[in-house]
C-alpha cells in the first residue's frame, strides 16, 4: 500500500563506527574498518534503515563507499585545530563519498562552547562551506543559541543543530543534560537555513519506551520548525551505551537501535507524510543523496552455507 510504513525510506542522519563487544585480536586489527562497516550494515538491516550518514573516520567512509556505494554518505568532522579550515572544507566538498561537514563548536567534556568559537576560529569554515554548498552539522552541546549569528552571516548555508540543541549524556557530563537549552533551539526557528537533528531525545525521557513524556517538547519543536526542517538521527552506538535506571531487565542495554527508530515510526503523533519527511525525505533533499540500490540488502544465504 502506498501509505504503509514499508513505503517510507529510512535515512539515519547520524551513526558513528560500531565496535565489537570485545577487543579485536592483534591479527584482526588491520581489518578494523571492514568489521565496523559490516557491523553497521547488519545493524541497519536488522531495524530497517536504508541509508545512514557516517560521522566517522575516512577509512570507514572510503571502505563503505567502495563496498556499498551511496549507503553510507560521509560526514567529515572539521576540527578547530586544523591549520586551514577553508581548504579542508573544499577538499571534503570534492570527496565523492562526503555530503556534509561537522563543526565541534561545543566541548562535550564540559558542555560549554569552545572559546575558539567566540575567537572566530570557525569563521573560515562557515564562509567556505557557504561558498561551496557544504551543509554543516553543529555540535553545540547546549550552546545552540550561538548559531543565530552564523545563520545571519551565512543565509545560504545549510546549518543543522545536532542533538536537538541540548547537552546529552553519555559523552557530556550527566548533570548538564536538561531541556533548558531547548528554548534557545526553538528561538532559532526564525532562521530558514537552520535545521534540527532529532537525535538523542529518548535520553531525556523519564519513562520507558515509547517515551510518551517527550511529546510535549517534540510537538513544540515541530510547530516551530515544521516537519520540513527536522531530520532523524539515531546515534545508536552512543545511545545503546546509556546506562539509565529505567525498566526491569537486568542486562545493561541502553536504548536500542530499534527503539530509537520505532518510537517515531510507529507513533500516532505524526502523519505518514510527516514521518516520510523526518525519517528520510529531508535528509535526501538536503544532501542530494543518490537513488537507493537494490544491492544493499542482507547477503544471500548461499554466502554463509557450508561448502
Amino acid at each position: 500500500m502506498k501509505n504503509s510504513l514499508e513505503s517510507i525510506e529510512i535515512i539515519d542522519a547520524q551513526i558513528h563506527e560500531p565496535w565489537p563487544g570485545q577487543p579485536l585480536d592483534e591479527g584482526q586489527t588491520a581489518q578494523t574498518s571492514l568489521w565496523q562497516v559490516e557491523l553497521a550494515r547488519e545493524a541497519m538491516d536488522a531495524v530497517g534503515v536504508d541509508i545512514a550518514l557516517a560521522v566517522t573516520n575516512e577509512a570507514f567512509i572510503d571502505l563503505a563507499h567502495t563496498r556499498y556505494p551511496g549507503r553510507f554518505p560521509g560526514v567529515h568532522t572539521l576540527f578547530h585545530t586544523h591549520p586551514d579550515l577553508a581548504s579542508e572544507v573544499r577538499r571534503i566538498r570534492a570527496h565523492p563519498a562526503m555530503v556534509a561537514g561537522r563543526a565541534l563548536v561545543g566541548d562535550f567534556l564540559n558542555a560549554k562552547m569552545r572559546p575558539e568559537f567566540a575567537a572566530g576560529v570557525f569563521d573560515p569554515l562557515y564562509a567556505a562551506a557557504e561558498e561551496v554548498g557544504l551543509p554543516i552539522f553543529n555540535s553545540t552541546h547546549g550552546g545552540c543559541a550561538n548559531m543565530a549569528v552564523i545563520a545571519e552571516r551565512h543565509p545560504d548555508l545549510v546549518l543543522i543543530v545536532d542533538h536537538i540543541g541540548v547537552a546529552q549524556h553519555p559523552v557530556s557530563p550527566p548533570e548538564t543534560m536538561s531541556w533548558a537549552p531547548f528554548e534557545d533551539l526553538l528561538a532559532l526557528a526564525r532562521y530558514p537555513n537552520i535545521h534540527v537533528k532529532l537525535c538523542g531525545a529518548p535520553l531525556l525521557s523519564q519513562q520507558t519506551y515509547p517515551y510518551a513524556d517527550l511529546w510535549p517538547n517534540l510537538d513544540r519543536m515541530f510547530a516551530a520548525f515544521g516537519h520540513e526542517r527536522i531530520l532523524w538521527g539515531s546515534d545508536y552506538t552512543r545511545l545503546r551505551s546509556a546506562d539509565l535506571p529505567r525498566g526491569e531487565r537486568p542486562r545493561r542495554r541502553g536504548i536500542t537501535y530499534g527503539e530509537n527508530l520505532t518510537y517515531l515510526l510507529h507513533s500516532d503523533r505524526l502523519t505518514h507524510a510527516q514521518k516520510a519527511l523526518v525519517l528520510g525525505g529531508n535528509a535526501r533533499r538536503l544532501f542530494n543523496l543518490p537513488p537507493a540500490s537494490q544491492a544493499w540488502g542482507p547477503p544471500p544465504m548461499s554466502w554463509a552455507m557450508p561448502r
